[in-house]
């Protein structure tokens, strides 16, 4: 599951993830209350999300998505990446931060 308020992000992480055999992208949203959502409605084993969203950002929604049954992993992929970010997404529970130029300019 991708979730991020960028329609070209959410369309290069598709192109990516539809690439690798064994993996399955079974949905796409556009911010935190979307992911809480599709989080209870699909399962997916793995969430893509960004930090900085409209109406919930990607903090208060991992908070959100870890107090579920058998809640995902969470990786946290933004353009913030500082330690208070990092720290921040820790402490909500995210398994992983990933700095999305970096995460950009490994695919590009």
């Amino acid at each position: 599951l991708v979730v991020d308020d960028h329609v070209d992000f959410r369309r290069l992480v598709q192109v990516l993830l539809e690439e690798i055999d064994g993996v399955e992208l079974v949905g796409l949203g556009v911010d935190g209350e979307e992911a809480i959502h599709l989080c209870e409605e699909l399962r997916p084993d793995l969430l893509l999300m960004d930090l900085s969203m409209p109406r919930m950002g990607g903090i208060q929604a991992t908070r959100l998505i870890k107090a579920q049954d058998d809640a995902p992993l969470i990786a946290i992929v933004s353009i913030y990446d500082d330690s208070e970010h990092r720290a921040h997404a820790a402490r909500a529970g995210a398994d992983a931060f990933i700095n999305k130029a970096d995460f950009l300019g490994s695919v590009a």
